[in-house]
């Protein structure tokens, strides 16, 4: 779980939620060495803890498609996130959703995933 390591909740709603990035984190540390830089990984992770908060239960990622990291999120200069999230699918496929991380309105990434 990356909830305070990397970032800090600062509101969650059904389909959304915001997170203050923590620049102190070791992760940026190791996520370059004079450059940070937050792993595309961890957007990854961030995206699917929000999701499962917003639904009350733990999710992992089981599929990942469609990514796309449009922007760079430099702890410097980008302290807050985001994410944007909904199950732009039918009823039979419950489990994917669609995800958009942006910082104000630069659009950051977008992903689609199943979580189980």
């Amino acid at each position: 779980m990356l909830k305070d390591y990397l970032y800090t909740l600062e509101w969650i709603s059904a389909d959304s939620a915001r997170v203050r990035l923590l620049p102190e984190s070791p992760i940026y540390a190791a996520h370059f060495k004079g450059m940070p830089v937050t792993p595309g990984a961890c957007l990854i992770q961030m995206a699917s803890e929000l999701v499962g908060a917003s639904v009350g239960k733990t999710l992992d990622v089981e599929e990942a498609s469609d990514i796309r990291f449009v922007h760079p999120v430099l702890p410097g200069e980008i302290t807050e996130l985001e994410f944007q999230y909904a199950r732009p699918y039918p009823a039979d496929q419950p489990d994917v959703w669609s995800v958009h991380i942006l910082s104000g309105e630069t659009l950051c990434a977008r992903m689609k995933f199943t979580l189980r």
